[in-house]
């Protein structure tokens, strides 16, 4: 198991020196250790941390960003007792999410988990509007996006898949469609609305293939509804992996056109970048990224 405090020490000396022989020096170890440590926590963050050739090594963007964060987090563990902790957990903690499987489970065991700090509050915010960190004063958030904006501190849990997806009942009424053509023309769809525009997500957009839903059966601000409609037959709809897997699996629906290319999605927990901040967030930031990893990362 990652030890997270020896971990990002290393990394905050390799990154001061940009020669792991050199901070494998300074710590009294070998290279080896401090570069199994650094990719230890590359993969334990799900971003590289570090560029490197044959000849040095330089931080990547992410790495700068994580280095900042890192260095507070350092000196917070390293005069944690020295400090009063109970005091350092008092206060709340604001965290916005998409509504997800197992939410109910994760919220559950943070709680838990979070049991022995009573003066410590959660404000849970199951959503699909995108809240602005500063203003709403949002502490955490998870999102699912293709990537995140740079002045966030992220961490990848995930690789989520869409696919087209159907049920029995209405492939056995209407046939199975040729195409993507076919399919438009003579199936109702479902489609899901981005929140911030108003205006319905593409299913799916690549260089060289695109595909807009023109007259939509059915509209929903979020898939658990469009995922209730294909179910009972009603629409064929594209839904994440995680709705359409099981059901795929049990034989309640069909996956159609499984050889397109369609673009993952991926599934972030993020916070704000600060100057100082509240030790609260970042235990539960490293608290929260760890479940979500468990019910999530493959």
């Amino acid at each position: 198991m990652l030890d997270k405090v020896e971990a990002v020490r290393y990394f905050c000396i390799a990154a001061e020196t940009l020669h792991f022989r050199e901070a494998a020096n300074r710590l009294a170890i070998s290279p080896q250790v401090v570069t199994r440590m650094i990719a230890d926590l590359e993969q334990q963050l799900g971003e590289p941390l570090f560029k490197r050739n044959t000849r040095n090594i330089s931080l990547t963007d992410f790495g700068k960003v994580f280095l900042a964060d890192a260095q507070v987090w350092l000196k917070a563990t390293e005069t944690l007792f020295q400090t009063d902790f109970k005091e350092s957990m008092r206060g709340t903690v604001r965290i916005t999410l998409p509504r997800l499987p197992n939410n109910d489970v994760i919220l559950t065991e943070l709680l838990e988990a979070l049991s022995d700090q009573p003066q410590l509050h959660i404000d849970w915010r199951p959503d699909t509007a995108l809240y602005n960190s500063v203003t709403k004063q949002i502490d955490i958030g998870v999102r699912i996006s293709m990537q995140m904006e740079p002045h966030l501190i992220t961490r990848e849990i995930t690789t989520i898949k869409e696919r087209i997806v159907v049920s029995p009942k209405l492939l056995a009424k209407l046939g199975q469609p040729q195409d993507l053509n076919d399919l438009q023309t003579r199936f109702p769809l479902c489609v899901e609305i981005n929140p911030q525009t108003g205006k319905a997500w593409h299913w799916f957009n690549t260089p060289k293939q695109s595909f807009i839903v023109k007259d939509p059966y059915f509209i929903s601000s979020e898939s658990y509804s469009n995922l209730a409609v294909v179910l009972q037959g009603l629409a064929v709809g594209m839904l994440p992996e995680y709705h359409y897997a099981p059901h795929v699996k049990a034989g309640r629906l069909v996956m159609l056109f499984p050889e397109l290319k369609i673009p993952d999605w991926k599934m972030f927990i993020y916070r704000p970048q600060q100057e100082n901040t509240p030790m609260r967030v970042l235990y539960v930031f490293n608290l929260l990224s760890e479940i979500l990893q468990k019910y999530y990362a493959k």
